[in-house]
């Protein structure tokens, strides 16, 4: 199917147009609450448009659904409140009626069902959501569209000590800090503006141009890394892309465990090297790396094949060495840089873990093979390093081995983790592994 003709899918929207072919600009769309902010939207969107590429606006104001329609309107294609709540469910006189949060909510489910139609139907290769709280409206729907796609979100809020999870979450979405408040056009807001028009325009043009020119995709390799791992992932990389398949690592820091499980859930991945799981550790235990109850699942689930290797379950990550020995004192701690500290999981937690890492890959529906080296799970766990501490290892090891299902194959190795025969003898594996998979799929 054409571009031209996904255009007619959402009628009152984007209506189709006779002649519209793959020539098109691409269309940018503009969103904001255009009750307190329509001014500045407009000249965000001008600033689009004098680069050449289109707008569509999206009003999500949460109040005034009785005023008159934007006046910036000017022949431009517009999504109204009213279009939102009804995506959502509602009226707008009855999201009207709400309190303020309901409404904001209800407005929420609305854009993420309009926006996500939007790209679906490639009426759309790009968004811009800019304003304060109003911005968090759209920060879902930026969360739930696909990896390269742009989305950019321009806020007051985008700054200092303050989350970036509304707006990010575990996909690609730019942020640009306003610096000013989003109110009136001045010396500081004009330049924001038009950078952020330049951003997201250029991002639109490369996106369309892209879409216009795909390739066909390489079977994809995920792996999970830290600075740990390294060393022997960078050999799997050299390997694996020379065999012809992308090498794709998510860094294990809790945002990247769960954007990989994202990542196989959405079907873009096939095969998975879980060598990294300190995340499984700092959802037991704690400090700054838990990823969610569901790290390690989603692979099982999809039935791809897993090679999983313990890197790094010996530790969990705090912050400075202060917060550490605050946060858990009398422990052994390997200062990894002056922001963040590594704490040693004591031979009890290491139990713990290996019990976890059993049950969740017990679930799995597809090939899984777990490899373990025997001398070390991370930089400092080895004979001589400051985390070295064999009887914890080993009671890891043992509640793993025992618990695990018998149809598991489990390989231990009398290596470090990154020793480069450890990685070798993955990859001398890593086709009859791939391949038991294929022939039970084709099965």
């Amino acid at each position: 199917m054409s571009r031209s003709s996904e255009r007619s899918r959402l009628p009152g929207v984007i209506p189709a147009q006779a002649g519209v072919d793959d020539t098109r600009p691409p269309v940018v769309l503009v969103v904001g609450t255009f009750d307190t902010k329509e001014v500045e939207l407009d000249m965000l969107a001008k600033e689009v448009e004098s680069l050449g590429v289109s707008v569509v606006l999206m009003d999500t104001s949460a109040r005034g659904w009785s005023g008159p329609r934007p006046t910036v309107v000017e022949g431009r294609h517009f999504i109204s409140q009213e279009r939102l709540a009804m995506a959502g469910g509602h009226t707008a006189e009855s999201v009207d009626a709400l309190p303020r949060g309901e409404a904001v909510s209800a407005l929420r489910a609305g854009a993420s069902d309009v926006i996500v139609g939007l790209v679906r139907d490639g009426i759309i290769d790009g968004v811009v959501c800019m304003g304060g709280a109003g911005t968090h409206i759209v920060g879902p729907a930026l969360q739930l569209l696909p990896v390269g796609f742009p989305k950019l979100v321009v806020s007051p809020l985008a700054s200092g000590s303050r989350t970036f999870e509304p707006y990010v979450g575990i996909k690609d979405v730019a942020v640009i800090h306003s610096v000013a408040d989003i109110i009136g056009i001045n010396a500081i807001t004009a330049e924001v503006y038009r950078s952020a028009a330049g951003y997201i325009a250029g991002a639109a043009i490369q996106y369309q141009r892209r879409s216009k020119s795909a390739v066909p995709r390489r079977p994809t390799v995920a792996v999970c890394m830290n600075g740990n791992t390294t060393a022997a992932l960078m050999i799997a990389r050299d390997q694996l892309e020379a065999r012809g398949y992308d090498f794709v690592a998510f860094h294990a820091n809790g945002v990247g465990g769960r954007a990989l499980e994202d990542a196989v859930s959405g079907g873009g991945i096939d095969v998975v090297i879980d060598f990294t799981l300190t995340e499984l550790s700092g959802r037991l235990v704690g400090g700054l790396m838990d990823p969610g109850p569901h790290r390690l699942e989603a692979a099982g689930a999809a039935g791809i094949p897993q090679i999983v290797v313990p890197g790094c379950v010996d530790f969990i990550t705090t912050g400075s060495m202060d917060v550490a020995q605050r946060e858990f004192p009398g422990r052994t701690y390997f200062a990894h840089n002056p922001e963040l500290t590594l704490v040693r999981l004591t031979a009890e937690e290491m139990r713990q873990v290996g019990l976890m890492m059993a049950e969740k890959l017990n679930a799995a529906t597809g090939t899984v093979a777990v490899y373990i080296p025997r001398n070390g799970f991370s930089v400092p766990d080895r004979e001589g390093g400051v985390f070295w501490d064999p009887e914890a290892d080993k009671a890891f090891v043992a509640a793993l081995t025992d618990a695990l299902d018998p149809r598991i194959s489990v390989v231990e190795l009398d290596r470090h983790i990154n020793d480069p025969e450890f990685i070798g003898r993955i990859l001398d594996d890593f086709d009859s592994v791939v391949g038991r998979l294929a022939a039970a799929s084709a099965g």
